[in-house]
């Protein structure tokens, strides 16, 4: 199995680690966003955490191979012009777009309308920190959680702090009484992972 990594910094270092370790992929190439050296052979699956930007080399390789080759995309803070690439790219692949392949986070998307349902007329609030490299704010798993809760992004606040990996906390706060949800990544592993697993099972392995 052919696997494009898209982006060679950490996380995509991460990603081909992980790949390597999972034994699935009897090829691996790594390349850069907007490099327009991409492999002349079709690749069996591309999975991108790179930056927004490469959506456009991602849909120009994939329209030129033919099509059908299914897509990770983990990246968040696209443009307008970008999502309408990520539309037209799902007219001819098979597309997992997520804001966080990590379990914890699935789970997390899960319990979180449950509790929010139990507790009838509470208020919401979110709180997520990621490292002070990231650029978007709320972070795009922030706005997954407000979209399925229903709240607004202003009801989201966001920490910019050192090299944490990211932590998500949903409040759900009565009279006298609090909830808190918290879901802490403490590796990029998790997301690299979960990318794969998810990866694999759009081709069928």
């Amino acid at each position: 199995m052919f696997l494009i990594i898209v982006g060679t910094g950490a996380m995509g270092n991460i990603l081909r680690e992980c790949a390597e370790r999972d034994g699935a992929f009897d090829r691996i190439e790594m390349v850069e966003p907007t490099d327009k050296n991409w492999p002349e052979e079709k690749a069996d699956l591309i999975i991108d955490f790179s930056h927004p930007k490469a959506i456009k080399d991602i849909y120009e390789y994939c329209r030129d191979a033919g099509g059908n080759i299914p897509v990770v995309i983990g990246t968040t803070g696209q443009s307008s012009e970008e999502e309408e690439l990520i539309k037209m790219l799902t007219k001819i692949c098979p597309v997992d777009r997520r804001t966080n392949f990590s379990r914890g986070i699935g789970a997390l998307n899960e319990i979180a309308p449950f509790a929010m349902n139990m507790l009838e007329g509470c208020d919401i609030g979110i709180e997520e920190i990621h490292h002070n490299k990231k650029i978007d704010s709320p972070s795009g798993t922030a706005k997954t959680l407000c979209n399925i809760l229903d709240i607004p992004y202003e009801k989201a606040t966001s920490h910019r702090l050192g090299s944490m990996f990211g932590q998500h906390k949903i409040y759900f706060a009565l009279e006298d009484e609090v909830l808190e949800i918290t879901h802490t990544a403490y590796s990029k592993k998790i997301f690299a992972m979960g990318a794969i697993e998810a990866g694999k099972k759009m081709a069928g392995i």
